[in-house]
């Protein structure tokens, strides 16, 4: 249900010409105007900021687009100058540890959405849908973890992948069922609570990852 929510989100702004910095309606407002529960639309929202494409602040409603830096003040500098090689080098030492923590803090929910997101992943059909389901796989670890600081920096990573120059590209099948079955192997063992082999094939992922950045092939 939340893909079709999703289709359904995607619609209505270009329906409405909505462009980044607009502000969507109130969630009461747009679950009406589209038709579905205010659940399934939560749903389809977080995939979108995982995605960067949506940022929500408190007591400020939702637009489009991402976080503009005057809202983020304190990790601005984390976008200034990355490339995607030292994104990744950054990921590669931090997620794993991540993935660690998520796994001996993880509620049995924060599981079974990680898990049926790792499946929504290896099914998507191109380079975009791809990206927004592997975005929110990493932001659902990091939210795992119930640590506000390590959420924080994960939105602000998914960030600065979004950029063109820092974009991580998954163009062919292959590439994209491959690391679908790395994510598949995170989670399965987070379910079995076993931080240390969660940690390693999130190790394992994000080296794959790092290695189809030309700056770090051989």
């Amino acid at each position: 249900m939340e893909a079709a929510t999703l289709d359904r989100l995607l619609d209505y702004v270009a329906q409405h010409n909505l462009k980044d910095g607009d502000a969507l309606p109130s969630e009461r407002s747009l679950a009406e105007a589209l038709g579905v529960s205010r659940r399934d639309l939560r749903g389809a929202l977080a995939s979108l900021e995982a995605a960067g494409r949506v940022w929500r602040g408190v007591g400020r409603g939702t637009y489009l687009g991402t976080r503009p830096l005057k809202f983020s003040a304190s990790l601005s500098s984390l976008r200034a100058g990355s490339s995607p090689a030292d994104i990744a080098e950054m990921r590669l030492v931090l997620e794993p540890a991540f993935v660690e923590l998520a796994t001996s803090k993880a509620s049995p929910d924060d599981l079974a959405e990680l898990e049926k997101c790792a499946r929504r992943n290896a099914m998507a059909k191109d380079d975009d849908e791809w990206q927004q389901w592997d975005h929110r796989f990493h932001l659902l670890i990091a939210q795992a973890t119930r640590n506000p600081a390590i959420i924080a920096l994960m939105e602000v990573v998914n960030g600065m992948r979004m950029k063109p120059t820092a974009r991580e590209k998954t163009a062919d099948q292959d590439t994209r069922r491959h690391f679908a079955e790395q994510h598949q192997a995170v989670v399965k063992a987070m379910i079995k609570r076993d931080g240390a082999t969660a940690a390693a094939r999130m190790r394992d992922h994000l080296l794959n990852v790092q290695w189809r950045i030309p700056s770090h092939r051989g």
